[in-house]
Parts: C-alpha cells; structure tokens; sequence
C-alpha cells in the first residue's frame, strides 16, 4: 500500500483541489515553464516537450471544472500541445502524425515460442547476408510452426532507436488504465514515429530502472540502454556505440509482445502486463507510420501485408523487427545491417533478401 502511494505520488502532478481549484493550481505550477522561451536545441527541444506535456497532463489530471473555467481549460491545452508540437517538428521528418489513430489488434494468429531449429532457412538466411556489404545480424521465428532461424543472432549491433521498446513497456506497466494513463501519449509517439522527446520523458519521469526493467521483462538480456549514442567509424559492429541489442533479443520481445497480446498468461506474467496493456503495445508497434527512415527495411516490400514494428536508424546502422502477417501465418523477421555509411536503399535490397528466404516475399 506505501509503495502503491508512493507511486501515485511520483505520476500524479501535486494538485491542491480538482475542479476550478485544481486548475488555477495546474496554471501557476505548469504554465510559466509552458511560456518560456527554448533554444531549437536538443537540450531545448527537450525542455519544451516536457514542459508542454506536464502542463497538458495536469489540466486532464483536474477533470471536469465549471463553466466559467472551460475558456481557461481549453487555453491551457492549447499552450502545452503548441508547445509539445514545436518540439515535435525539430525531433522528426515531415509526414508524420502525432494524433493519427491507433491500427486494431492484428489478427489473432498462433503464438508458438522458437521450438525447432530450421538448418535449411538458417542456410537461405546466410546467403542472403553474404550478399550484404556490412556485417548482418538475423532472426526469422514463424509463429504458427516454432520453426526459427537466424545468421549471427547473438552479435551485439547499435540498438538505436530499437531499445525503445523498454521505454514503451515501461510506461505502460506505469499506469494499469492504459489510454487514460499520463504516459499514453509519449508511448503512442515512440510507436507512431520513434520519438526521442517521448522515450527521454518516461526516462527521466519513471527513471533508468523501470526502463532497464522492461527491456529484461521483454527478454532483453543482450541489450542495453545507457543514454545517449555516438556515431562510429569502426567496422565490426557495434563499434563504440553502447546502446546496443541483437536480433535475438529483438524477436524475443515481439514474440513476448504478441503472444501477450493473444493472451498467453505466463507472457504476460514474465511481461508484468495485464493482456490490455499488451493489446495497446502491439497496436502502437502496428501503427508505426512509413515515413522516410521509419519505413523500415521489409515493408516497402509487403504490400498488402499487416506489420508490427520497430525500426532503427544510424549513419552505420539499419535495423527492422517486425511482425509481419500474411496468408494467415505472423512471421517475427528482424535485420540489422552495419557498415560505416549504409545506405537505407542496400539495406531495404537486404531486407527483401531476407523476406525471400523466409518465403514471405
């Protein structure tokens, strides 16, 4: 119960009174912050975002107020998602939505853990990487079999923004009420578009351990989380980059996110999520939009198909985990491909090799 009210404590903004009370307070604390001038910096961005998130979830964190308050409640909303939006603009490309909805559950299909290995597929996945100029690391688990694969699964690449799935586990097991939790927004971002003002905001608020919780919760043994990354000129990967997964851990998580979401109950105990918190975090990944980079490497390829995903990207490094659906089977399909100065367009000609091999192409 202490624990239950510390947490509370730490998530819940201190309001004096709900109601028109709790709103002026939510104005004096939040809105000076939401009105500040930032430099279009990284630091700067980050400031704003966090700013225009806090004042936001504290006016919602009020509930209803009289009518005399609604003008100053709307007002207070448009602040902070102004300021949450001009963030947004300075962290990714064009085209992409914060407010797009969320894709359905993709449909239910078997979730079976890797059961047998597949010494034919690991041959066709070993040719495809040998024609890749760069190191490549590959995972291939069909869902409906057990049946998997993989070339080098345990070698350690750059994680880039792939690690962010401990982020986004991280604020869902934050609040059991999913799309009325104060986190909901920032989790949905890092699905939409990869967000770093949105995985940087459940650091810093849930804090590192939650964090480094939710990738070992996901099966992450290998990966790692330590901030922020810089870029390499080494050849064999990760170079110096300490932010760092393997295509093992990748299909570890999504099949511990989809098994999960189908209602494996000793997933979801390993997960420490309720089976609606495990639905929301494959919709999320489902709703990864395919703009530019976060089109990732095997979608440009799957016309047709439904995909969850998570992609990542450096100027050595290109990684897609996804779950694709097609003909009624979900097959986890994760590349990742190093070279100083990849180009997406060979690691996009990688992929499809891949999805070859696996017999989804």
């Amino acid at each position: 119960m202490q624990r239950l009210a510390i947490l509370l404590a730490l998530l819940l903004p201190a309001l004096a009174h709900g109601g028109d009370g709790g709103l002026e307070a939510a104005k004096k604390r939040y809105l000076p912050a939401a009105q500040a001038a930032y430099a279009n910096t990284p630091d700067g961005a980050q400031a704003r975002y966090d700013a225009g998130r806090d004042l936001v979830e504290a006016v919602v964190a009020v509930g209803p107020v009289g009518e005399r308050q609604r003008a100053l409640r709307a007002d207070l909303l448009a602040r902070g998602r102004s300021q949450v939006a001009r963030a947004e603009a300075l962290d990714r490309d064009d085209g992409f939505s914060s407010l797009a909805p969320l894709a359905p559950l993709p449909p239910a299909t078997a979730a079976l853990g890797p059961r047998r290995a597949d010494p034919t597929l690991a041959r066709r996945l070993a040719t495809a990487a040998a024609s890749a100029n760069g190191a490549v690391g590959i995972w291939v688990h069909d869902l409906s079999t057990g049946r998997y694969a993989g070339h080098e699964p345990e070698t350690r690449f750059a994680a880039a923004s792939t690690v962010k799935l401990g982020a986004l586990v991280a604020g869902l097991r934050a609040s059991p009420s999913v799309e009325r939790s104060r986190w909901w927004y920032d989790v949905r971002q890092i699905g939409f578009w990869s967000s770093n003002l949105a995985a940087n905001r459940l650091l810093s608020k849930l804090g590192y351990g939650a964090v480094a919780d939710g990738l070992r919760r996901l099966g992450m043994t290998s990966s790692t989380y330590p901030g922020p990354y810089r870029a390499t000129t080494a050849y064999r990967p990760p170079g110096p980059h300490t932010r760092v997964t393997t295509a093992h851990d990748l299909g570890r998580a999504l099949y511990r996110l989809h098994a999960g979401a189908h209602g494996d109950t000793r997933v979801l105990r390993l997960l420490g999520l309720s089976r609606p918190q495990a639905v929301a975090a494959l919709r999320v990944l489902t709703s990864a939009q395919p703009v530019a980079d976060n089109a990732g490497l095997l979608r440009p390829w799957l016309a047709g198909a439904i995909v969850a995903e998570k992609n990542g990207w450096l100027s050595d490094t290109r990684t897609t985990a996804a779950i694709v659906h097609r003909g009624g089977r979900a097959t986890i399909v994760v590349v990742e491909l190093y070279r100083p100065g990849v180009t997406y367009a060979e690691a996009k000609r990688l992929g499809r090799r891949v999805l070859a091999a696996a017999g989804l192409a």
